[in-house]
């Protein structure tokens, strides 16, 4: 694991002032963490989180894997991003497994690994992982969740549409 990240390091990523609800996760996030120590899955209340996030919410495993890289399993995937991929619950699903654009997972698994490596939120926009909703954009802000309070073994994530989608692809992700 790379150094540990200060409560300097957990601002508000650049890019999420663009919707106040990441805003509002982030504030809930920050106000569980202890001094130093991230907060824990066992830490986050859904009925604290504001109502009108819930159905954007996602929650991520990290399970390690024997050569070294993590998986992500959603265990939970909400009522609207059900709507945003086409219907489809995803909870209990590898997010290698959700995500059919061609190269779009290795971005997302190398933004995800850094988070959890770095143990700081990140947010970055990035299509749909759907190949027939490869033209909607959505902002992600994921919040690292530590149950020994410093190695990220779970993902809290608010996942909202870009406004304009369709039509401006903002170009976040790495390259």
């Amino acid at each position: 694991m790379s150094s540990p990240a200060t409560p300097e390091a957990w601002a508000l990523p650049a890019g999420a002032e663009s919707d106040p609800a990441f805003a509002r996760l982030h504030a809930y996030w920050l106000a569980k963490t202890r001094g130093d120590r991230l907060p824990a899955r066992a830490d986050i209340d859904p009925l604290e989180i504001p109502r009108e996030l819930l159905p954007d919410i996602a929650l991520l495993e990290i399970e390690r894997q024997a050569d070294g890289r993590r998986r992500y399993r959603l265990r939970l995937f909400g009522s609207g991003l059900e709507a945003m991929t086409g219907g489809s619950n995803e909870t209990g699903r590898y997010y290698d497994e959700v995500t059919h654009q061609p190269g779009l997972y290795e971005k997302l698994d190398a933004m995800l690994t850094a988070m959890a490596e770095e143990r700081r939120p990140i947010y970055f926009a990035a299509p749909s992982g759907s190949t027939d909703r490869g033209f909607l954009w959505f902002g992600r802000l994921a919040l690292p969740l530590a149950s020994d309070g410093r190695t990220v073994d779970m993902i809290l994530a608010l996942v909202r549409p870009l406004p304009g989608s369709p039509g401006g692809q903002p170009a976040t992700l790495p390259g």
